[in-house]
């Protein structure tokens, strides 16, 4: 029997979550002897639903950090876990792991690579005795002259180097660990995966005028507080068309304090959906407004249903999945809001017939991220974990 575990903060939930119960299903249904199991400290049970338990077996662990390595230590034992691969966040203490129970590990990083700079900066600019100093030194310190990234550089290097392969999102995002590693392609351990997406059978593209955003409620990496302000600049430029913000976070009461202290009008807040299907097949325009997006599911989930995606191109895999701007979606310059107000309304002034070519093309580049492309490149490297000797 091959067992797997994964780990996440939350399970399930979003774009992560979702490429891992993918990758179960897809080893269960095409090969033998695979189970899999989910250590996670917070479990949606609203969202663990029977279909998902049929492929992942989802066990809560402890909040705090030291016993939850004791915990999933003991399970790894107690279970016969080979492999487990660490979504996003590293365990604390898997190095030690690794080697008192010669499980292997993949460390799959679903953001940018070096994202965490921005908790860092963030951290910084939070703490109340250095907000006096924030912009006379250490925002020139660690933001413009790239202390922080420097920092994260070092302490993701140390991480690197307790795993058995790490997984980036692109080719681009490989080329970039490497080169802030200052180690080769070739002779890194390092394989690019990017996220699966859906075939949609019926897409619709008779779609009706809603500019939509589906994500987590937050303004430090999703900033949702842009898209409003965006919004608030088209939308009586756009009597026709509505916002529609699908998801929830602990940001929701300040979007809606933003909404109302801005008088903004026709924005529709519809919270957390387990069938967010039903919003992207009405929806014209799929939207990301974020600071930093590794894999923006969204656009792709939009892409899948003919919607046109829009987004800052702040990222390589924001760039890699609308590329080329204007015939897949639109790229606008980070983080340039008039220039996406515009590009919103250059859209909507689009013919029917422009438009339609650009849901037509959008629906074709996700073919690209077609399940049996991108799952099978999960399955042939979980496969070769089994294959290799210690």
């Amino acid at each position: 029997m091959k067992i797997v575990a994964f780990t996440h903060d939350i399970f399930p939930g979003g774009g992560a979550e979702r490429v891992t119960i993918d990758i179960a299903k897809y080893l269960l249904e095409n090969y033998s002897g695979y189970k899999f199991y989910v250590f996670t400290p917070n479990l949606a049970e609203d969202l663990y639903t029977e279909e998902i338990k049929q492929y992942i077996t989802a066990v809560q662990v402890s909040r705090d950090h030291d016993e939850r390595n004791r915990e999933i230590e003991g399970f790894i034992k107690e279970y016969g876990i080979s492999l487990i691969i660490q979504v996003v966040k590293p365990l604390k203490h898997i190095k030690d792991i690794r080697n008192r129970t010669g499980c292997k590990v993949i460390l799959a990083n679903h953001g940018e690579p070096f994202w965490e700079r921005y908790t860092v900066i963030r951290h910084r600019q939070n703490a109340l005795f250095y907000k006096p100093l924030w912009k006379v030194f250490w925002k020139r310190y660690f933001v413009d002259k790239g202390h922080a990234r420097k920092a994260v550089i070092k302490r993701v290097k140390r991480h690197y180097y307790n795993c058995d392969v790490y997984t980036v999102l692109c080719e681009d995002y490989r080329n970039e660990v490497c080169e802030g590693f200052g180690i080769s392609p070739q002779q890194s351990k390092i394989v690019a995966i990017e996220n699966s997406e859906r075939i949609v059978a019926d897409v619709n593209y008779d779609k009706e005028k809603i500019i939509m955003f589906c994500g987590r409620l937050e303004n430090t990496s999703k900033r949702l507080d842009r898209l409003l302000r965006i919004w608030g600049k088209v939308q009586h430029k756009l009597p026709d068309y509505r916002l529609l913000i699908v998801g929830d976070g602990k940001y929701r009461g300040e979007m809606e304090q933003q909404i109302a202290r801005e008088k903004l009008e026709r924005v529709d807040m519809v919270g957390r959906q387990s069938n967010v299907d039903q919003f992207y097949r009405k929806a014209s325009i799929v939207c990301l407004t974020s600071q930093t997006e590794g894999w923006g599911l969204c656009l792709t989930e939009g892409q899948a249903h003919g919607c046109i995606p829009v987004a800052f191109g702040c990222t390589s895999g924001v760039k890699d999945i609308i590329s080329p701007s204007g015939i897949n979606g639109f790229i606008v310059t980070p983080f340039d809001e008039d220039e996406y107000a515009d590009t919103l309304l250059h859209i909507a002034s689009m013919s029917e017939e422009e438009r339609s070519a650009i849901r037509h093309s959008a629906v074709a580049k996700r073919a690209k991220y077609s399940p049996d492309i991108i799952m099978q490149k999960w399955a042939n490297l979980i496969e070769s974990m089994f294959n290799t000797k210690q």
